[in-house]
């Protein structure tokens, strides 16, 4: 059948950089592959951004309690569902933290909905998705079944494909991909010189990006760990930038992937010494193209978001990474430097400095891993679309995979 539109369900508020680029460029991944502009039917509670930010065929549908919509869980989700050709799963929303509040978490919600859609003949994927974590005997059982439904499963690093495997997810049709992020297009270098010039920092100097997560380690390991309080973590990290900056004399630019991570940037800042050098760019301000393009022009980034380090590296800016979460250690595992990924075990301001000034002495190593690694990624990511295209052209399923998995053994 031609696909003439598509349902993507997954994180699409606006208020994060690195959901916002998933959309951009699963759809430019698509309008690609398909060779024309289908049309993007997208769940969300901030139709403004999905309706203004993409040069796609975008329909926002609302999902706010006056749409009769508990977040994903309602009739406009449904309905959407049920009036496209297609239903795509992406980002890292099969997890089971808060299992059953349909506020938080999306598991359940789609648990509900589409397998009585599947049962209705509708096709469905799992687009570059990252597995897990679930903890949950409840939470394993619900992924395991909403799995088996699946017309296709592309997952997003082989940790997510691990979690398939001993959740006991028998469904064949699997093929370990990369994070569509990496393929997102960054703005251009005159679209990002004003911003530039507004926090007074010359892109061709060295630069020090920093991004952190409100969440701090709260999600590390699996969650059970005892957290070591926003005091002490924002205490370690002024001291060791302070460190930083007088070693090396580079400014820190604080680059926020999301909004709500803002706050403990600027707690973080003010426990600086004042002439420490630090700038500020964030999502609020500049969508997630301009983010990319940013992070770009910087020399590292000590980052802690999983879609923060994939932006900054797919736009050939070396990484160093602080594991709030499994997802982050498994990102840097794919590029081949797990070492790079710090572990909260380690969160001490003499080993938190040593660790930033290894991964500035190695920064020109680094990018020359990223040389050879981004491409490949790239390539894995956009191959997802050729289950798209399969369906499109009446294709078979099978037989992409075959191919797919000999082209990317």
């Amino acid at each position: 059948m031609a696909i003439e539109s598509i349902t993507l369900l997954g994180s699409s508020s606006g208020r994060n950089a690195g959901d916002a680029a998933l959309i951009g460029a699963i759809m430019d991944s698509i309008d690609e592959t398909l060779g024309r502009k289908i049309r993007y039917e997208i769940p969300t509670i901030n139709p403004r951004y999905i309706r203004e930010e993409y040069a796609n065929n975008t329909v926002p549908i609302g999902m706010m309690p006056y749409h009769a919509s508990i977040k994903m869980l309602g009739l406009p989700t449904w309905r959407s569902i049920n009036r496209t050709d297609l239903t795509l799963i992406f980002d890292a929303i099969l997890f089971d933290r808060s299992l059953y509040n349909p506020l938080f978490n999306f598991l359940w919600s789609i648990s509900k909905m589409l397998p009585a859609a599947k049962r209705k003949g509708k096709q469905i994927g799992y687009f570059n998705v990252g597995g897990g974590p679930v903890n949950t005997e409840a939470g394993k059982r619900i992924l395991k079944d909403l799995s088996e439904h699946i017309d296709f499963i592309t997952s997003r690093d082989p940790a997510s494909e691990r979690i398939f495997k001993e959740i006991g997810v028998e469904n064949p049709r699997r093929l370990v991909t990369a994070d569509a992020a990496v393929g997102l297009t960054p703005a251009s270098a005159e679209e990002i010189a004003p911003i530039f010039q507004k926090i007074g920092l010359d892109p061709k100097q060295e630069i020090f990006a920093i991004n952190v997560n409100r969440y701090i380690d709260t999600w590390a390991d699996d969650g059970s760990r005892e957290s070591i309080g926003i005091d002490k973590f924002t205490d370690v990290y002024a001291q060791s930038l302070d460190h930083i900056a007088e070693k090396l004399q580079v400014p820190i630019l604080f680059v926020n992937t999301q909004h709500h991570d803002i706050e403990i940037s600027e707690k973080i800042v003010a426990k600086m010494k004042q002439h420490t050098p630090t700038k500020f760019v964030n999502n609020k301000d500049y969508n997630h193209a301009k983010i990319k393009a940013v992070l770009g022009q910087c020399d590292l980034l000590f980052g802690m978001r999983l879609h923060a380090n994939i932006l900054a590296s797919s736009a050939m800016c070396p990484i160093i990474g602080l594991a709030y979460q499994p997802k982050v250690d498994f990102y840097f595992e794919s590029l081949g430097i797990p070492e790079y990924s710090l572990s909260f075990d380690h969160f001490t301001v003499d080993e938190v400095t040593a660790f930033l000034l290894k991964g500035w002495e190695d920064r020109h190593k680094l990018r020359g891993v990223l040389d050879d690694m981004i491409p490949k990624l790239q390539a894995r990511a956009h191959s997802s679309a050729q289950f798209v295209k399969a369906i499109d052209e009446g294709g078979d399923l099978d037989e992409v995979l075959a191919r797919l998995q000999r082209d990317n053994p």
